[in-house]
């Protein structure tokens, strides 16, 4: 069953919330805020033991060349960028989360990939932007998906090492 995102809010289980646009009906919008790339030239490995990711740097946004100072990225097509939310989250005991894509994205080629939030996680919303269309540009700010709290019988709380404090990044992204 799908959580109340006022519920999420009030719980405080949300913050980083800066437009009432962004409150749905079951769903809390979360915005573009910070890009980078994915070194797709490095292997990833992993294994139960051990993990090496792709790396890669913070891509800046660009500004307007004319007109009131408006920042963005321009994704390529075929491309996939690591992203990040302002929006932080804290996922209580008994709650897991989803992200899910707004269909304006869907339907011109941009997915959102990311994994589930267990109970537990607290972070700032991340997930992986695929560019399946032509070249898409998009502004900082833009809400570009949905998270969405959903009840769980949790059997434990989540302590992996994707969990960070709101204003850091995760820590694959150091």
């Amino acid at each position: 069953m799908f959580i109340n995102p006022k519920v999420a809010i009030d719980e405080g289980w949300v913050t980083g919330i800066t437009n009432e646009k962004q409150i749905q009906p079951n769903a809390i919008d979360f915005t573009l805020d910070t890009v980078y790339s994915i070194n797709v030239s490095n292997t990833f490995i992993i294994s139960e033991e051990y993990r090496q990711m792709r790396g890669g740097s913070a891509i800046p946004p660009v500004s307007l060349p004319s007109g009131p100072t408006r920042f963005f990225w321009d994704f390529q097509p075929n491309s996939i960028y690591d992203c990040l939310s302002s929006m932080h989250v804290t996922v209580p005991e008994g709650v897991a989360a989803l992200l899910v894509a707004r269909s304006t994205f869907v339907r011109n080629g941009l997915f959102i990939a990311s994994g589930l939030y267990d109970s537990g996680f607290k972070g700032h919303v991340g997930f992986v932007l695929h560019n399946r269309g032509g070249t898409a540009r998009v502004f900082t700010g833009t809400r570009v998906g949905q998270v969405v709290f959903v009840q769980a019988d949790t059997a434990h709380m989540y302590a992996g090492g994707y969990s960070h404090d709101a204003g850091t990044v995760a820590p694959h992204q150091v």
